[in-house]
């Protein structure tokens, strides 16, 4: 019995609605890879490190303040290699005592390019 039920979790995944090939969830640029940052935090600077990004986000790991999901973070200075990036964006998750998702928001052409050219996305 408990095979069986191991071997039907383990063989699920999401269907086409017509019953056809599996569907899969388009994979975004991202990488993994610490990134000293600052963000501006209703306490005031906050010094921390991002630890996963893409053209449209990032992690932000913080063990001591958290903002609550939807809250907008005005200000978020990445140190990257080609100088300080500055972004900013709204609150997808947040987990207490381990850090929260940002979306990126209202870009600029030369920002965007600047993030696209360190996740290495082809234009």
């Amino acid at each position: 019995m408990a095979q069986r039920w191991l071997t039907a979790l383990w063989k699920r995944v999401p269907q086409a609605p017509s019953g056809g090939r599996p569907r899969r969830r388009p994979k975004r640029q991202r990488i993994e890879r610490y990134i000293d940052c600052n963000w501006v935090s209703p306490w005031g600077d906050e010094q921390t490190r991002i630890s996963s990004i893409s053209p449209t986000g990032c992690y932000i790991d913080s063990r001591f303040s958290v903002p609550p999901q939807g809250t907008h973070v005005r200000e978020i200075c990445l140190a990257v290699p080609e100088g300080p990036l500055s972004v900013h964006g709204t609150v997808l998750s947040a987990t207490p005592g381990v850090g929260f998702a940002v979306r990126f928001a209202d870009m600029d052409d030369d920002t965007n390019a600047r993030l696209r050219q360190l996740v290495g996305v082809r234009a």
